[in-house]
């Protein structure tokens, strides 16, 4: 079982978006796969449909021990998903200490049998809180999903810059996987540039296909579905059919 997180600290790059369809896209190639909303914003959730209702077991009951994992997932498109809620930041009142908190996902998704999914997701926020560190600790690997402007370069620079201090104190094995262009326009000269950066420092870490700038991805999310379910023709679903398969052969090969 390979844990991914998906993180930028830059939010609005399409984060949530790579997740959710990366994740579909995944499962649609045969592959167990999983998906874990760990933003109090809960918007990976709500691309799903899903709304947790009262009393409903959600990602703060499993990170607590509250509740198990099949208690807590919702089951969309072929993808287990653990949602996520605005009650989320209860956590930061949680009564553990500082490194204890950092360390609640990983404790709670080793009670997972390992063999049950091929691949577990992570949506993080877009800031080093709480919830992103849980993230970073409990990942095998990082996929950063980065758009055409440079402030979400900085984004992942900061976050390139932390990467090893977790790994020293919390996470020996943690790795960039990847680096995904979202809503990418390579005639537009800042993207290229963007591009060309990431290029030039991070090399093969950037993912061969991007995704094009495609409102079908944005209309999808918001009536509940993937881009596969909601526009299955689109350049959105083509492009996340194409970025899983290069997904895959990156994992397969390590």
């Amino acid at each position: 079982m390979l844990t991914v997180g998906f993180c930028n600290l830059k939010g609005g790059v399409g984060k949530t978006t790579a997740c959710q369809n990366l994740a579909v896209s995944v499962a649609r190639a045969g592959r167990r796969v999983a998906v874990v909303d760990m933003d109090p914003q809960s918007n990976l959730s709500s691309s799903f449909g899903i709304e947790v209702a009262e009393n409903q077991p959600y990602v703060f009951d499993f990170l607590t021990g509250a509740a198990q994992w099949d208690d807590a997932v919702v089951r969309k498109e072929g993808v287990d998903i653990v949602p996520s809620a605005l009650d989320l930041v209860m956590v930061e009142l949680h009564p553990e200490g500082q490194i204890g908190k950092d360390t609640l996902l990983k404790e709670a998704l080793a009670n997972v049998d390992p063999g049950r999914y091929e691949f577990v997701f992570f949506d993080s926020p877009p800031q080093l809180g709480v919830f992103t560190r849980n993230v970073i600790v409990a990942s095998d690997r990082l996929l950063v999903p980065i758009d055409g402007g440079f402030y979400s370069l900085s984004g992942l620079r900061l976050l390139n810059n932390a990467i090893p201090l977790f790994r020293e104190r919390l996470n020996p094995n943690l790795a960039l996987l990847g680096i995904l262009l979202s809503r990418h326009s390579p005639n537009v000269f800042i993207h290229r540039e963007v591009a060309a950066e990431i290029s030039n420092f991070f090399g093969p870490l950037l993912f061969e296909t991007y995704v094009r700038q495609n409102v079908s991805l944005v209309e999808a999310g918001s009536v509940g579905a993937s881009v596969f379910a909601y526009a299955p023709s689109s350049n959105g679903a083509r492009d996340y059919e194409k970025i899983a398969l290069e997904f895959l052969k990156r994992c397969d090969h390590e």
